[in-house]
């Protein structure tokens, strides 16, 4: 370096400290993950278990119990519970202080309006630690593009799939006469459309908002008032009207009860409307908070990471059918993957939950 200019000289010394800086950083940042985990690991399996309210079905029981494959010290004790029954029951736990769940696993909106202004859930940014799971290139959009809450730290969002409002036995309503979402006002299909009942949170409520955000208010109500729409709370019974063709035309159905009747060979010609007006892209169930005062906060720290792997998203995906955002992991479902360079609403995220509140004040006052 003797024949270097000083201020050469000053410039690589600089960059050469910066570097080993750098370095000496990464590698006591690596130490200190490491030994964190470590220890909150040796915590989550005294512990034993942890206790996840789940959405219900085998589908989701089967993925978010996989856990046990990995860490088979520490047990999963799941329950499947709709949003609209886990709240009242964990509010009502409480007034009798008892504090009896760590993970909640299912739509977003019910965490938004009950759970996150009722002081029940805990940030959940502070405990996702693993470096594999904060990589902003393994997920679509960045990692933080999960966040569904407005302070982007209590409510994650895993899944990314289409969501299409609504559903047509085509053996019975052809193309020809319905093929696109204005459709749905048409007199020939009064009494013969069923909705996931939209005065709740889930699926139904979710293409109420829909409709409202792109036909407006007054359409929404002449749609409830005027087609004879039959309701129901139970995803099966509505899967079973439309592939059977009792009411061949479904909004809210949920995908993985219909292919789980598909595949036992039912309804094969059931098919989504392809009308963007009515498809979102959301994380439909697949959101994640942590419950605070938890029973086991390691076990459900150890949890909230793996369910965020590339595995734990892996086992999610292969069991439910509903593709993640991870960008490691190929969609598992091609007719639900969204396609490049087109933008989708994502009707689940905090913004949108006034006009959530809205569309299911103006079903309650038409279905009394």
């Amino acid at each position: 370096m003797k024949n270097i200019s000083p201020r050469a000289k000053n410039f690589l010394w600089a960059l050469f400290a910066g570097l080993a800086s750098a370095a000496s950083s990464a590698w006591a940042a690596s130490v200190d993950w490491q030994t964190d985990w470590d220890k909150t690991l040796a915590a989550a399996k005294k512990e034993g278990k942890v206790v996840v309210a789940g959405p219900p079905g085998q589908q989701f029981r089967n993925a978010l119990s996989a856990f046990r494959k990995s860490y088979p010290e520490i047990q999963v004790d799941y329950v499947g519970i709709q949003g609209r029954d886990f709240t009242p029951r964990i509010m009502q736990e409480r007034r009798a202080d008892q504090y009896l769940w760590d993970v909640h696993v299912g739509g977003a909106s019910s965490m938004f309006v009950s759970l996150l202004p009722n002081g029940v859930l805990d940030p959940l940014r502070p405990s996702v630690t693993l470096p594999e799971v904060l990589l902003d290139k393994n997920w679509k959009g960045g990692f933080d593009d999960g966040w569904m809450d407005l302070e982007k730290k209590y409510i994650y969002g895993f899944p990314n799939y289409l969501i299409h409002g609504v559903q047509i036995n085509r053996d019975f309503v052809p193309e020809t006469e319905f093929g696109k979402a204005d459709n749905l006002w048409d007199p020939k299909w009064k009494g013969k459309i069923t909705w996931h009942d939209p005065r709740g949170e889930g699926s139904g409520a979710n293409q109420a908002l829909m409709i409202l955000i792109h036909f407006g208010e007054q359409a929404l109500k002449r749609l409830f008032r005027d087609q004879e729409i039959i309701l129901t709370q139970d995803y099966r019974q509505q899967a079973e009207w439309l592939v059977r063709g009792r009411y061949p035309i479904g909004l809210g159905v949920l995908n993985t009860v219909l292919w789980t009747l598909q595949n036992e060979g039912l309804g094969k010609n059931v098919r989504p409307l392809k009308d963007l007006r009515l498809i979102s892209a959301t994380p439909g169930f697949g959101n994640a908070a942590l419950i605070n005062r938890a029973p086991h906060k390691n076990a459900a720290k150890i949890y909230i990471n793996w369910l965020l792997s590339r595995e734990g998203q892996s086992s999610y995906a292969e069991h439910t059918g509903d593709n993640s955002r991870r960008l490691d992991l190929p969609p598992v479902n091609a007719e639900t993957a969204t396609e490049p360079g087109v933008k989708y609403l994502n009707t689940m995220k905090q913004d949108h939950i006034e006009t959530r509140r809205k569309a299911g004040q103006i079903a309650k006052e038409i279905f009394k």
